[in-house]
């Protein structure tokens, strides 16, 4: 299908009736689809790039916010709440910040105003730091370590795509910190990586970090850890960053402390920041052609018990009832179908939306004491005894949830290749697949790689001992990028 006939089906207010295209052979239809025949947002409301969250999706998203949530607490990083509205005279206080944000944001006024005086907060520095120097006084004010989680507002251009790219990006996490010295903000950089990591295992995916490079790094921050998915299609996803921002940002809000000293001292300052695009991983790289796979640490109802019946379903429902009771006990969530529709209509709906683990109760399952259990990620029906079922109903979960990474992460082993020849990477990279090449970090260098029409250096790989050649100008390097077309 050409990109103008896949552009023409996401835009349309027509609602698919069944899935009907293989993730394979059109990625960007099977997920326009998806979204919708999974219950998982509602696009027809009328603004570009904004939609509305139907029940399924909203459940599924709060679950990885409930993690993120979880784990932030943990690590007594406190939540807070900034208003979304931003006056003009906040923003201005970082020029460089707001020239880059300018053609991006929406304007406020009030009726009868004359020209607006606030924005929508496309991030939340410029309504954040400002109070900052009003609650950092001492260095006994330090660290100071929040986040809030919010909707943050961008007019993009460029075209939309329910959460990949959206005007109002929902459930926008962004943790704020301030330290008194460089290495205390280090430190901190590396909790906020350790943490996300524990969220893409919760995700089941591998996570792929970078390191970006520097002119792309806001002018005097120190640096940043950006997170990459690799969809079906070969483009590579950017899904989070974690930013130590150095005194970049104090030195334009004033963010000052008084040390021990009693000598006045800028803070040093991180953020991190992601959201509904974890959901956007998950989607994508574990659907199949049936619909979503969704990893049991994520999913709102694990456990779909279908009653198998043909005159009563009394004759089945009292054990449904049983196994569910004893699974909710466990903390396993679950649901039973009883609406009425047909066993293969109830299948159907299931595999759309992902549930891990569906349970088949009949009659003949009543009399023998086992329920059949499928699998979502295998498809593939098997008896388990009713006796310790609890038991291995988690066993089966745990199961989906390690099949799933191990699946992602044959994916990523096949897509990434390595070269050290310009014209091998180029064809391979028109094929779908992903480079990983030796870059001297030249910037005429990278220039020269981003000629590919679409293909951009993403980032250059954390730890990597080894030395080779610069794909461009044969230099000795001993830095690695991914070299891939992106959203």
């Amino acid at each position: 299908m050409a990109k103008e006939e896949n552009e023409e089906e996401e835009m349309s207010m027509e609602l698919p009736k069944e899935l009907g295209v293989s993730k394979a052979a059109n990625f960007s239809v099977w997920y326009n689809r998806i979204i919708q025949l999974a219950d998982l947002i509602e696009k027809r409301y009328n603004v570009a790039g904004m939609f509305v969250w139907k029940p399924y999706g909203f459940r599924i998203m709060n679950q990885i916010k409930k993690l993120w949530d979880k784990l932030f607490v943990e690590s007594s990083i406190q939540e807070t709440y900034f208003p979304l509205i931003v006056p003009l005279e906040y923003a201005q206080m970082n020029k460089a910040w707001f020239d880059g944000f300018e053609d991006e944001v929406f304007w406020v006024k009030g009726r009868g105003e004359g020209e607006p005086t606030h924005i929508l907060r496309p991030t939340g520095e410029p309504a954040m730091y400002p109070i900052f120097t009003m609650w950092i006084r001492s260095y006994k004010d330090l660290p100071l370590r929040i986040y809030e989680t919010v909707s943050s507002f961008r007019y993009e251009t460029k075209h939309t795509r329910p959460l990949i790219r959206d005007r109002e990006i929902t459930f926008w996490y962004e943790i704020h910190t301030a330290h008194t010295t460089k290495e205390e903000s280090e430190k901190e950089l590396k909790e906020h990586m350790r943490i996300n990591d524990l969220i893409w295992d919760a995700l089941a995916i591998p996570n792929i970090k970078v390191e970006k490079p520097q002119w792309e790094v806001f002018p005097g921050a120190i640096g940043a850890i950006e997170y990459y998915n690799i969809m079906p299609n070969g483009r590579m996803l950017e899904n989070g960053s974690c930013n130590n921002l150095g005194q970049a940002y104090a030195k334009k809000f004033n963010i000052t402390y008084v040390d021990e000293n009693n000598q006045d001292q800028y803070v040093w300052q991180t953020c991190t920041g992601n959201g509904a695009r974890y959901l956007v991983a998950a989607l994508a790289l574990h659907g199949d052609d049936k619909g979503l796979i969704l990893p049991p640490r994520i999913a709102p109802i694990q456990v779909i018990i279908i009653p198998i019946f043909k005159e009563n379903i009394e004759e089945v429902l009292p054990t449904c009832k049983e196994i569910a009771e004893n699974l909710s006990k466990e903390n396993i969530p679950v649901k039973i179908d009883d609406v009425d529709k047909t066993p293969g209509e109830k299948f159907y709906i299931w595999e759309i939306k992902g549930v891990p683990l569906r349970l088949e109760i009949g009659p003949k399952e009543v009399k023998e004491h086992f329920v059949t259990a499928v699998r979502r990620d295998l498809g593939k029906r098997q008896k388990v005894e009713m006796k310790d079922l609890t038991l291995k109903v988690a066993m089966l979960l745990e199961q989906v949830q390690n099949n799933l990474y191990l699946k992602v992460q044959k994916f990523y082993d096949e897509v990434v290749f390595e070269t050290d020849k310009y014209t091998e990477m180029k064809a391979k990279i028109n094929e779908g697949g992903v480079a990983l090449v030796y870059w001297c970090q030249g910037e005429d260098c990278a220039d020269e790689i981003q000629r590919i029409e679409g293909v951009e250096i993403v980032g250059i790989t954390l730890d990597d001992e080894t030395t080779g050649d610069c794909i461009i100008c044969g230099k000795s390097s001993g830095k690695k990028t991914y070299v891939a077309r992106t959203y």
